[in-house]
């Protein structure tokens, strides 16, 4: 795997962009919920049906990619997806801590000559250190960028995924409070 360690060029001068969410894309990475998460203290067993539902929306014009601990996790669950499409559904045994994979999974990036996928993987401290430990989901982009022996480059930013909206051209819309709060990047003020 190709790392951006090796290089001081830029993604972008290297001819990736970050492409829209809208963009026709290939797959939908998701990380499954543990039980003994903290995601959803008292109604784990109501979000099941919600994330049933998404994946077989999900799964009607792409791949879904699902996040998983070991077997035990991975049997759980193909349980609640158990009549949807398996050769749709993709599981990869990447541990996490919680399921919020839009935050700590890997940002992906395009461009037009080979390789033409890889990925950003921006430091991850769980919303500012609220909600620790962050370990498992702090290292998922890479090891993503290692299944699919895709480049990998590290900004040495904090930042999550969801905070952050682009437009495929280049620009970004974010807010002040999410990557200039003092538990994210209080070098960048």
């Amino acid at each position: 795997m190709l790392l951006s360690r090796m290089t001081e060029r830029t993604p972008g001068e290297l001819g990736y962009r970050m492409p829209a969410e809208w963009e026709r894309h290939e797959a939908t990475w998701l990380s499954w919920p543990r039980r003994e998460g903290i995601s959803f203290p008292g109604s784990f067993d109501r979000v099941l049906p919600a994330l049933r539902a998404m994946v077989a929306a999900l799964i009607e014009s792409e791949r879904v990619c699902i996040n998983v601990c070991n077997g035990a996790h991975e049997a759980e669950a193909m349980e609640v997806l158990r009549d949807l499409d398996p050769a749709r559904i993709t599981f990869h045994r990447i541990p996490t801590n919680e399921p919020w994979c839009r935050d700590h999974g890997p940002v992906f990036l395009t461009r037009n000559k080979q390789p033409r996928l890889a990925i950003v993987d921006w430091d991850y401290n769980a919303w500012g250190g609220k909600y620790p430990p962050c370990d498992l989901d702090e290292v998922v982009p890479t090891r993503v960028g290692e299944i699919l022996d895709v480049p990998v480059f590290y900004p040495r930013m904090i930042l999550e995924g969801g905070s952050i909206e682009v437009n495929g051209t280049g620009a970004l819309l974010t807010s002040e409070s999410c990557l200039l709060n003092e538990n994210r990047n209080p070098n960048l003020k």
